[in-house]
């Protein structure tokens, strides 16, 4: 991947940063306010969205981080945080076996792909802060009176202040960026943020559906009618990407709402497997009669298969009611 007022956090790595300090100014911009959200909603299909479940919603996950096999370094962060019992079920991508299966509570649970740019330790710490700063700031505002988009859409700016913060104050950092893909899963409903080109996908009855749009060169060239499909595929900018946390200006997420389903399954991931996995194949690994860490450590074969020529992270999770006792 490639580019062309909240609390504000300790930066997270240990190293001094002073909250005072700004980001250096972009000489092409001048300052902007925060973007209103741009809210799209998902196509709703006829006859299966979930009724009120007759007792608890229970999430089931697994998720892992990859740096491939021709990186040095990992840049990709991920993230699974309950965000009613303010508690976070992944730390340094790792999986805390305890927490993959969760209830969703009042507050929600929120599930963010993070993919850093910058090169060498820079991106790593970018896509860090991503996670970490979003998170941070939901547990923050949980009290006021907002809107799931309006958090979603705060947070997320919050942690491009944060990147930009940590870009200002830590000597010898070069420009860094992450893209975001965040989904707040709520008892009735799912939100997605989404700045860049990870992506989250819903998987239901045996189909693989994409919810968000690649923020990329090559997708605004597709939707104009100024490439086909198998161009957009192999075309050389498919990875420069329109808008990153950190870049300097304004960040405006994208927002989309998406209709909950029970026993759907929800995934999310970075480039490194949808840039090399094909959707057909990603798919059919899904349909695979087993658990999520074996299709989450499947996928991740199928993507070494491909050349694992980029950082992997894969989060897979399930929703299902369960009847209360």
């Amino acid at each position: 991947m490639e580019m062309p007022h909240l609390p504000r956090f300790k930066n997270l790595f240990g190293r001094t940063n002073d909250s005072q300090q700004q980001p250096p100014p972009v000489a092409q911009d001048t300052p902007e306010p925060h973007p209103e959200p741009q809210l799209r909603h998902s196509e709703q299909p006829k006859n299966q969205t979930a009724k009120q479940p007759f007792g608890q919603l229970v999430m089931t996950f697994f998720g892992l981080s990859d740096a491939g096999l021709k990186r040095p370094n990992n840049e990709d962060h991920f993230i699974v945080a309950d965000l009613t019992r303010h508690e976070i079920a992944v730390k340094n991508n790792i999986v805390i076996p305890d927490t993959i299966r969760q209830p969703i509570g009042a507050y929600g649970t929120l599930l963010a792909v993070a993919d850093g740019v910058g090169g060498h330790d820079d991106g790593e710490l970018a896509s860090h802060i991503a996670v970490e700063a979003i998170v941070q700031t939901l547990f923050a505002i949980q009290h006021q009176r907002l809107s799931v988009a309006e958090r979603l859409t705060l947070a997320t700016q919050e942690a491009h202040h944060a990147i930009c913060r940590s870009t200002a104050t830590i000597p010898g950092s070069r420009s860094m960026s992450s893209t975001l893909t965040a989904m707040h899963i709520a008892r009735d409903a799912m939100t997605i943020a989404q700045v860049g080109d990870s992506r989250a996908y819903r998987f239901s009855n045996g189909i693989l559906t994409q919810l968000t749009e690649d923020q990329t060169i090559v997708q605004m060239m597709l939707k104009k009618g100024m490439l086909t499909d198998e161009e957009a595929q192999n075309h050389p900018d498919r990875h420069v990407i329109l808008q990153a946390l950190g870049q300097g200006r304004a960040v405006s997420p994208e927002i989309t709402h998406v209709p909950l389903r029970y026993h759907d399954y929800i995934l999310l991931c970075s480039d490194g497997l949808s840039s090399y996995v094909d959707h057909q194949h990603i798919e059919s690994i899904l349909n695979e009669d087993t658990d999520e860490q074996t299709r989450c450590n499947r996928l991740l074969e199928a993507a070494y298969a491909a050349g694992g020529q980029d950082n992997v992270t894969i989060l897979l999770a399930r929703l299902r009611p369960v009847r209360s006792s």
